[in-house]
């Protein structure tokens, strides 16, 4: 058997076995837990309180701008109680690169297909009157 032969019939197996790693696998991708937690809280329905809806005031943002710069921030574990009952409790903080650009933090209780919010811890620099 020539080279240009066994280069031809090794070529031939590399993409027979790349196509059935693509049938098999598809188009996933690797996401963190951290992350892939962050996305169901925000797929879910919000149910805001009315503290966190008046602190949301405060922040001048609405209920649509909070689920989308949710995707800068991350759940910390280490303070989090996800096995509280009825509902886990995801104690949600900015990511190390979007501390200076978001001054808020906030809980958000995960019951089965709603994200409960009842509030939002606001930095020290902001003036806000809601009880």
């Amino acid at each position: 058997m020539k080279f240009l032969q066994r280069l031809k019939f090794y070529g031939f197996g590399f993409g027979l076995g790349l196509l059935i790693c693509f049938a098999m696998f598809g188009t996933r991708s690797c996401v963190s837990p951290n992350e892939q937690k962050m996305q169901e809280l925000v797929f879910q329905n919000f149910k805001l309180s009315e503290k966190a809806s008046c602190k949301l005031k405060c922040l001048w943002k609405n209920e649509m701008l909070l689920k989308i710069e949710l995707r800068h921030f991350e759940v910390n574990y280490d303070v989090s109680d996800v096995h509280k009952e009825p509902c886990g409790e995801y104690y949600i903080q900015p990511k190390k690169e979007f501390e200076n650009k978001y001054n808020y933090k906030l809980i958000i209780y995960d019951c089965d297909t709603i994200s409960k919010i009842e509030d939002i811890s606001i930095a020290a620099t902001n003036t806000c009157n809601c009880q």
